[in-house]
């Protein structure tokens, strides 16, 4: 497995991704957090929690939550640490591509929709950034992620590459991967 300042490239990743879903800073991810998560996505496109994109956002958080529970919460406290986050994900999502199409591809399908704000299955850097935002992805990172996952280098990326870069972020262990720029640099 490549590997990045020492540590695996997809350890790496995932524990970007950790720091995204710890949305009050506690070094916890618990239910809240990603409902918080998904709050702050609908608000940033001004969306409705009601609407159907906000129903199948605020759902796929709602899934998510309850597989990485049924996957990694070891001592059964309703919150994961850094390393029970980083052992779902790689043994239940990374290591199980399976788990990974019926657990985390709803919820990217969802946040894609959410994304594709006049529904002609395309994101434009504007919409991608203001996710990124949420996300908390370093403001100086979010153009150059667009950049790199926009291959054709038309200004958009379709909903079904930007689905492409979701699992390739979370499945590859390659480094030169464009997926792992979907939330910057993880150098």
């Amino acid at each position: 497995m490549t590997t990045l300042s020492g540590m695996p490239l997809l350890h790496r990743k995932i524990d970007l991704c950790f720091r995204h879903f710890d949305t009050d800073d506690n070094g916890f991810i618990d239910r809240e957090d990603l409902l918080t998560l998904g709050s702050q996505l609908l608000s940033k496109f001004g969306e409705p929690v009601t609407s159907p994109k906000g129903t199948a956002l605020m759902d796929g958080m709602t899934r998510f939550w309850d597989a990485l529970v049924a996957a990694a919460d070891q001592d059964g406290d309703e919150r994961l640490t850094r390393d029970e986050y980083r052992d779902c994900m790689t043994g239940a999502f990374v290591e199980s591509p399976e788990g990974f199409d019926t657990s985390f591809r709803p919820l990217a399908e969802a946040v894609c929709a959410l994304l594709d704000t006049d529904g002609d299955g395309e994101v434009d850097e504007r919409e991608f950034e203001a996710w990124q935002e949420v996300f908390r992805t370093a403001p100086e990172n979010r153009a150059d992620a667009f950049r790199k996952l926009d291959a054709d280098g038309n200004g958009r990326l379709t909903v079904d590459e930007l689905l492409a870069a979701v699992r390739q972020y979370y499945l590859s262990p390659d480094a030169d991967a464009a997926g792992n720029w979907l939330y910057g640099t993880v150098a």
